[in-house]
């Protein structure tokens, strides 16, 4: 029902530059093994064919191209779930799980280089698809490390409902000034 997003506009591109890798190919041989023992007017012939298969496998990826779009997410249905992370000297993310309607669609542990960006303002995209239309649980779990607890967790829950038009929804990680324990929230933006 809820599956991460994969990027099948790009391997749909791949497949098709490889295609046509492997027609050019395949008609270069048949071109020079023609050409060795053809006369000059059948280079024309077969250069003018050459010619006609790469615009048809041009054509075919532009037509691949149109419908990949055109299978993108219903904007009425759309769930887009953002996270930011505020500073803090005693916190350290270490990962965020989000459940929807009690179902793992999205889990990331963060790296150091992820940490920084996040924190000098920078929002990652957690989790991008279509939902069904309805009421539906959020359900947040973050983990990370505060001074003298390496296995700290926080949970946050919130309903929201789909099918109106496309949601936007942050979860936001913050400390407070010499707070070491960090407040999630699950804001819903207009």
């Amino acid at each position: 029902m809820y599956k991460t997003r994969q990027n099948s506009t790009g391997q749909a591109c791949a497949r098709w530059c490889a295609l046509a890798a492997w027609l050019v190919g395949a008609v270069a041989i048949i071109t020079f093994s023609v050409g060795v023992f053809a006369a000059e007017p059948d280079f024309k012939r077969l250069d003018a064919e050459v010619e006609r298969v790469l615009n048809e496998v041009v054509a075919l990826g532009a037509d691949m191209a149109v419908l990949e779009e055109s299978r993108e997410l219903s904007s009425q249905n759309q769930l887009l779930v953002l996270v930011s992370v505020g500073h803090s000297d005693f916190f350290r993310l270490e990962a965020i799980q989000l459940n929807i309607d009690n179902r793992t669609v999205s889990y990331h542990q963060y790296e150091e280089a992820e940490l920084d960006a996040l924190m000098k303002g920078g929002s990652q995209r957690l989790f991008w698809d279509d939902v069904p239309p309805g009421r539906h649980e959020l359900s947040v779990s973050l983990f990370g490390r505060v001074p003298n607890d390496p296995d700290f967790q926080r949970e946050a829950t919130q309903m929201i409902i789909t099918g109106t038009g496309r949601r936007v929804v942050d979860l936001r990680v913050a400390t407070g000034t010499n707070q070491a324990f960090p407040e999630l929230s699950i804001r819903e933006l207009k």
